[in-house]
């Protein structure tokens, strides 16, 4: 089924017209472009993320094997899940793009997720770095999106349809890039790492990508939505507020302004969480065990840039001297 299909007749549209793409997905599974319709009052513009099983893969950095292109298959189900399923439980504080509808084709392998166009819902700025209210805007979505599903000792099977474990980088989806890591502390500590945030006793589901490249802010008042639920699934909310950080500032800028930002996260999921229903005891409970994982949730990630990309602009010395602690951290305990 074509996308302008599959849009007339989930949107009750009487046309429906290919504007423009908006990028190619990873590694060439397909594409994300805006439509628009005439013949329905309320939409005028649907965003359409078709996924396309390829022929023949091209992966930017040359990792490709059948393992990688099943964790992205189960991706693009997942977030149709997500949008189906969990979506709507989503704290307003945390916007997302509204989903009018899915299609999947199993014969073919081919999905299709129609999304609201955050552009013409008024979000239509992009991270801009010297803007730091768009960094706090998105520490805000994180600390609300992570209130809003924190489970004390969630059951094995949680969150049933997403990913058991969210992130791209969960060492269980990795074993290549695991593999290729050189020999010492941080890659024979690599399943410790992973098991500190698997064994925390407060879990919610994280976005799993949350770089700011998947953030569309609003040009008026700085507030932010967010999008590309592909790797959503359980976790500890420093894994999320790690990556983003990494995405956000330079080592300089991190190195300056971690602490004043990891208390801005944990003083807004505190706030979040008590006014999301919670006791004043839960919320310092959760706080008090995610502050002691961050460095871990950071060397976690590390961990893959080291097996995935080593000469990568992430592998900094701040970030090597937060991997060590979480190291000394791990022989401690």
């Amino acid at each position: 089924m074509t996308p302008e299909v599959f849009i007339k007749r989930q949107c009750k549209a009487h046309i429906v017209q290919r504007e423009e793409r908006i990028q190619s997905l990873w590694s060439g599974y397909g594409e994300l472009a805006r439509y628009s319709l005439t013949g329905n009052e309320c939409i005028s513009f649907v965003v359409a993320k078709h996924c396309l099983l390829p022929v023949a893969v091209n992966h930017p950095r040359g990792w490709h094997s059948d393992h990688s292109h099943q964790r992205k298959v189960r991706s693009y189900e997942v977030e149709q899940n997500w949008y189906r399923n969990w979506a709507s439980r989503c704290h307003r504080s945390a916007r997302i793009a509204f989903c009018y509808g899915d299609f999947y084709d199993e014969h073919t392998g081919q999905r299709l997720t129609l999304l609201e166009d955050l552009d013409a819902a008024g979000y239509s700025d992009r991270y801009d770095a010297n803007n730091r209210e768009h960094l706090l805007s998105c520490i805000n979505w994180l600390a609300a999106f992570h209130a809003g599903f924190v489970y004390q000792t969630p059951p094995l099977d949680w969150p049933p349809d997403l990913w058991s474990r969210g992130t791209y980088w969960h060492i269980e989806t990795r074993h290549e890039e695991w593999s290729a890591m050189d020999d010492g502390d941080l890659k024979s500590s690599a399943a410790a790492l992973a098991n500190c945030l698997d064994q925390a006793s407060f879990k919610t589901l994280v976005h799993g990508d949350a770089k700011v490249a998947n953030f569309c802010f609003s040009p008026l008042d700085n507030q932010v939505a967010a999008v590309d639920f592909q790797y959503v699934g359980g976790g500890v909310g420093v894994q999320d507020l790690a990556y983003l950080l990494g995405s956000a500032l330079s080592e300089f800028e991190l190195a300056e302004n971690i602490d004043y930002l990891l208390e801005y996260y944990f003083s807004e999921l505190g706030r979040e969480l008590i006014a999301q229903g919670e006791s004043q005891a839960f919320a310092q409970a959760v706080i008090e065990e995610w502050q002691n994982l961050f460095s871990i949730a950071w060397a976690d990630f590390h961990r893959f840039i080291m097996g995935w990309s080593p000469t990568h602009p992430k592998n900094t010395p701040f970030s090597q001297q937060l991997t060590e602690q979480a190291l000394s951290q791990l022989r401690r305990s």
